[in-house]
C-alpha cells in the first residue's frame, strides 16, 4: 500500500521540519530554563531560609544562657542566700530590713534582665515559700511532686533549665512562663534553701522572632517536643498555635531539614532546627505560594517571550517556505502544460537569486527544446528531399528496362556482342538501382554492381584502367546505402583517369577497423585541385541526384547516420586521388533503424 501513498509536498515537510526542529526544542529549552530556575530558586529560599533558622537558633540559646547565667548566679550568691534564710528564720514582725535587703540585691540581678525576671521563688527545706515580684499559683508540695524536682535537688549547684510551664503566677499577663531551678549546695554556707523557683517571661523570644525577616503570611514558632508552642511570630493565626502531631513526628526525629506539606488546605514549605540547651524545634513555616511568586512572574514572562519568538519565527518562516515553494509550484504548472504538448509556456523570474535562476533554466530548457525539434524538423525535411530527390531522378523503370531488353534483343538479332553485354550489364545495374527493398543493401551486392558499372566503362573507354579489389571477406555481409560506391567510382574514371595519356590505376580497399566500415577508392589519374576538394566538402554547396557525385554521398551519410560519419577527399602524391568513406557497422535492418535515429 505504500507504493500507492500521496507523496507528501514540499511545503508540508518544511513545516514538520521547522516545528521538530525549532519550535519543540525551544518549547524544551523554555520548559528547561523554567524547571532549573525554579530548583533554583526554592534552593535558595530553602538555603536562606536555614540560615535564618541558625540566626534565630543562636539567639535564642544565647537567650537560655542568659536566663541560665541568671539562675546560677542568685543560687549561688552567698549573700541572697544568707538573706533568703535569715528573713525566713526571723519573726515576721522583724523581717522588714531583710526582705528590702533581699530586694535590693535581687533588683541588682534583674536590671541586667531587662524585665524578663517575673518572679524568684525560695523553696525552704522545713517548708514554706518566699516570693520575690509575684507570687506562685502553685503551693510548694505541689512543686515537689514534680519530676523536675527530684532532678533538680539530686544535682545541686547546677541549673536546670525546666522551660515552658503554664499558669505559673498570679496576676500574670502570660498564661505561660519560662521556668528555671537551682538547688544550692551546703558547701558555701549553712542556709535553709531547699531550691530557687525562677519564672522568667516568654516576651523575649517572641522578639527574636518578630525581628527576623518574615514576610506575606510566613510565620515563626519555638515548640517543644510534645508540640507545645513556646512563642510564635505575629503572623500566626489563632487557630494555628499548636502543633500539628503529624509534623512534630516529621521533625523530632532529625535535628534540622526541610519539607513541603499542606496545612489547613494550603501548601507549605516547613524548615526547622533545634535548640539544644532546651531541646526546643524552631518551626520556619513559608507558604509555597509566596516562594514561587517570583518563579510565577518569570514563568509569565518566559512564556509570553517563547510564544511571541515562536510566533515571529514561525511567521517568517511560512513567509520563506512560501516564496520558496509559490516558484516552485509555478514550476510544476508550466511544466504540466509542457506534459499537455505546449511548448511555448515561460516562467517570469522571481524571488530568490536561485529561484530566478531556476526560471531562466527553464525558459532556456524550453528555447533549446524548440530548437532541437526544429533542428530534427529540418533534419527530417533534408533527409526526405533527398530522398524525393533521388526518386525524382529515375526513370520509370519498367520502361527503362523494357526499352534496354529491347536493345539487347536487336543486338542478339543483328549478331553485336559487345552491344548485347554492355546492355545486359546495364540492365542489371538499372535493375539492382531500382529494387524496392529499401535503402540498403549488402555490401556484396554493391560491390557486384560496381564489377557491371566497370564492365560497362571498361567498354565506353576501351579498357583504358585497371581494377585493383582489396576486400576484407567478413564485411561483405554487412549493410551499407543504395549506390553508394558508384558516384565515388564514376568520379575516379570521368575525372580522375579518362584524361590521362596512359592506363591509369583504381584500388578499391573495404575493411573493417574497429567498430566502423572503412571504404577507400584511390586513383592515380590527374588529382584534384585543392580549392575543388575545399568545394566538395563545403556544407552548405547545393547539389541535385542527377550528378550522384561526392558531395550527394557525404550528405546521405550525414543525413542518415550523423555527422561523424561521411566522406574524406586527399590528395596522393605525385598524382591522384583518394576518397575515403566511413560508415557505421550494420548488420541488420533493424539496427540501421537504431543507428540513424541517434
Amino acid at each position: 500500500m505504500n507504493r500507492f501513498r500521496k507523496p507528501w509536498r514540499t511545503s508540508t515537510t518544511l513545516y514538520i521540519l521547522l516545528f521538530t526542529m525549532v519550535v519543540l526544542p525551544i518549547l524544551t529549552i523554555s520548559a528547561t530554563i523554567l524547571q532549573v530556575y525554579k530548583r533554583d530558586l526554592l534552593q535558595q529560599t530553602t538555603d536562606r531560609t536555614l540560615q535564618t533558622l541558625h540566626a534565630v537558633t543562636y539567639s535564642i540559646e544565647q537567650e537560655i544562657s542568659n536566663v541560665v547565667n541568671f539562675s546560677a548566679a542568685v543560687g549561688m550568691d552567698t549573700e541572697v542566700l544568707e538573706t533568703a534564710t535569715l528573713l525566713h528564720e526571723t519573726a515576721t514582725d522583724k523581717r522588714q530590713p531583710y526582705s528590702i535587703s533581699l530586694s535590693k540585691a535581687l533588683g541588682k540581678y534583674s536590671s541586667s534582665m531587662s524585665g524578663r525576671v517575673q518572679s524568684i521563688n525560695f523553696f525552704y527545706k522545713d517548708g514554706g515559700v518566699y516570693s520575690y515580684l509575684k507570687d506562685l499559683v502553685v503551693d510548694d508540695n505541689s512543686l515537689r511532686k514534680m519530676d523536675w524536682y527530684k532532678a533538680t535537688i539530686a544535682e545541686q549547684d547546677h541549673v536546670h533549665f525546666i522551660g515552658k510551664q503554664k499558669g505559673a503566677l498570679y496576676d500574670s499577663r502570660e498564661s505561660t512562663s519560662i521556668v528555671t531551678t537551682i538547688a544550692p549546695s551546703y558547701f558555701q554556707m549553712l542556709h535553709n534553701i531547699d531550691f530557687i523557683y525562677f519564672v522568667f517571661s516568654r516576651d523575649q523570644f517572641e522578639k527574636m522572632l518578630w525581628q527576623n525577616p518574615i514576610s506575606g503570611s510566613s510565620a515563626f514558632r519555638i515548640v517543644t517536643t510534645d508540640g507545645d508552642v513556646i512563642a510564635s511570630s505575629y503572623n500566626l493565626p489563632a487557630n494555628e498555635q499548636g502543633m500539628d502531631t503529624s509534623l512534630i513526628s516529621r521533625i523530632d526525629s532529625q535535628c534540622e531539614g526541610n519539607f513541603v506539606d499542606t496545612i489547613h488546605g494550603q501548601k507549605m514549605l516547613i524548615a526547622f532546627a533545634t535548640v539544644d540547651t532546651a531541646n526546643w524545634k524552631i518551626v520556619y513555616q513559608i507558604p509555597y505560594s509566596e516562594l514561587t511568586a517570583n518563579y510565577s512572574t518569570i514563568y509569565r514572562l518566559v512564556l509570553f517571550a517563547t510564544f511571541v519568538v515562536i510566533v515571529v519565527f514561525l511567521i517568517i518562516s511560512f513567509y520563506l517556505v512560501h516564496n520558496l515553494m509559490k516558484p516552485i509550484h509555478v514550476l510544476v504548472v508550466k511544466m504540466s502544460r509542457v506534459m499537455d504538448g505546449n511548448l511555448n509556456v515561460k516562467i517570469e523570474a522571481s524571488g530568490s537569486a536561485e529561484t530566478v535562476t531556476l526560471g531562466l533554466t527553464f525558459n532556456h530548457m524550453m528555447d533549446q527544446i524548440k530548437l532541437l525539434i526544429n533542428q530534427t524538423e529540418q533534419h527530417e525535411k533534408a533527409k526526405q528531399k533527398a530522398e524525393f530527390a533521388a526518386m525524382q531522378s529515375q526513370i520509370n523503370p519498367h520502361f527503362l528496362i523494357n526499352t534496354l531488353n529491347s536493345i539487347k534483343l536487336m543486338a542478339i538479332i543483328s549478331r553485336v556482342d559487345n552491344i548485347r553485354n554492355m546492355t545486359q550489364a546495364l540492365i542489371r545495374l538499372v535493375s539492382s538501382s531500382f529494387n524496392r527493398g529499401g535503402s540498403l543493401t549488402l555490401l556484396a551486392d554493391e560491390i557486384e554492381n560496381l564489377k557491371q558499372y566497370i564492365f560497362i566503362m571498361e567498354t565506353r573507354y576501351g579498357n583504358k584502367f585497371e581494377v585493383k579489389w582489396e576486400v576484407d571477406e567478413s564485411a561483405t555481409s554487412f549493410y551499407v546505402l543504395k549506390l553508394l560506391l558508384q558516384p565515388i567510382l564514376e568520379n575516379a574514371i570521368t575525372h580522375g583517369l579518362v584524361s590521362k595519356e596512359t592506363n591509369g590505376t583504381i584500388t578499391i580497399a573495404i575493411q573493417k577497423v574497429g567498430q566502423q566500415l572503412c571504404i577507400i577508392i584511390a586513383d592515380d589519374g590527374v588529382g584534384i585541385p585543392d580549392e575543388q576538394i575545399e568545394k566538395l566538402q563545403d556544407p552548405a554547396q547545393d547539389y541535385t541526384f542527377s550528378g550522384m557525385g561526392i558531395l550527394n554521398v557525404h550528405h546521405r551519410i550525414g543525413l542518415h547516420y550523423g555527422q561523424d560519419y561521411g566522406v574524406a577527399i586527399k590528395r596522393l602524391e605525385p598524382y591522384g586521388t583518394k576518397v575515403e568513406i566511413t560508415l557505421p557497422i550494420i548488420r541488420s535492418q533493424e539496427e540501421d533503424r537504431i543507428v540513424s535515429s541517434k
